[in-house]
């Protein structure tokens, strides 16, 4: 090789470098409990056909509906080998990636869903970026009502709830601590497994949103719910950042824009979803059963002291629960007003 051809080799090697290459195509593998057909699926395809479109095919989106990559902690270790880039989870999972993310849903913190609105305008943005400050990319918040109660035998007092196999999501310690606190002896189990559960009498007593008993098929192993809100939950879907990154930053603000959008309708149907899904499970038959107002104030205060006791060993952001619990105290006092979703 001459000198000139040497030298044009490494000027064409120089200037490779220095051209701008299109980004890599992305594949994302998203895995959420949502079965195939429903609203939230239907949602998300058309959201990743939209993204498919507008980003010239450089970015699509695969979903494993109903369960099929496992419960939550398998999907967090799938995520974490890259076998998956991201899933849907609610909150309860979403402790597995940050844990004052599902703080939201500590059981009796609030007493209806205006309170839950108007502490989330208060702290939302704070939470989703600790999210996003742990390698999770998110897209807002999307609620899904109140969690209740709901039973094979009534329960309208502590000693209804003795002998009650009485199940908590894996990995949800504020759960298990409060209804420990309540002398209930908890049954730790994956969501994928309980539907399972209901059927072989593991277990004879959920929490969970109307909505959630529906789609997944709790309702038809149930009979009662106790008339009181439990827990507000809430979803979101969580994408591995490294992946995400991986995109150019047109493509980035592209899926940002799509999925955000999807997200706020979500949370704009979410609670009257969950609504029109309670008078149906009582349409069905299910039994709505008031809870003893005295019993009620004294779980309030049990539940309270745990929350207390998880903040001071660090398993909850203490400033964090403080704060809320004073925009409560401030808002019950009307001293604040929620604003609209």
């Amino acid at each position: 090789m001459n000198h000139l051809s040497f030298r044009c080799l490494v000027f064409t090697a120089v200037l490779c470098l220095w051209l701008p290459h299109p980004a890599a195509a992305q594949n994302f593998k998203i895995a959420t409990i949502a079965p195939e057909g429903s609203d939230w699926m239907k949602d998300m395809r058309a959201g990743a056909d939209a993204i498919e479109k507008s980003t010239q095919g450089r970015v699509t989106f695969k979903f494993y509906g109903g369960g099929v990559q496992g419960n939550d902690k398998q999907v967090q270790r799938k995520m974490r080998t890259g076998q998956l880039h991201g899933a849907a989870f609610t909150s309860g999972g979403m402790g597995l990636f940050q844990h004052d993310s599902d703080i939201l849903s500590l059981p009796l913190l609030f007493n209806d869903n205006e309170e839950a609105r108007f502490i989330r305008d208060h702290v939302e943005a704070e939470l989703r970026q600790r999210l996003e400050d742990a390698g999770y990319v998110n897209f807002g918040f999307a609620a899904a009502g109140f969690a209740y109660m709901m039973s094979t035998r009534p329960i309208r007092t502590s000693a209804d709830m003795n002998g009650q196999k009485v199940w908590v999501p894996e990995g949800d310690r504020a759960s298990f601590d409060a209804l420990q606190a309540l002398g209930v002896a908890p049954v730790v189990m994956p969501v994928t497994d309980v539907l399972t559960g209901l059927q072989t009498d593991l277990l004879d007593c959920v929490a969970a949103p109307p909505v959630g008993a529906i789609v997944l098929q709790w309702h038809t192993r149930l009979a009662y719910i106790t008339d009181m809100p439990l827990a507000y939950v809430y979803a979101a879907l969580l994408i591995e950042k490294r992946a995400f990154q991986r995109m150019s930053a047109e493509d980035q603000a592209i899926v940002r824009h799509v999925m955000e959008g999807i997200y706020r309708k979500f949370d704009r149907y979410g609670v009257a979803d969950n609504d029109e899904a309670m008078q149906a499970l009582l349409d069905s038959g299910l039994k709505r059963v008031p809870p003893d107002p005295g019993q009620v104030a004294e779980w309030r205060r049990s539940v309270d002291r745990t929350f207390d006791a998880l903040a001071a060993e660090g398993g909850l952001d203490a400033e964090l629960l403080g704060r809320i619990r004073s925009l409560l105290e401030s808002y019950r006092q009307g001293q604040g007003e929620p604003s609209s979703p």
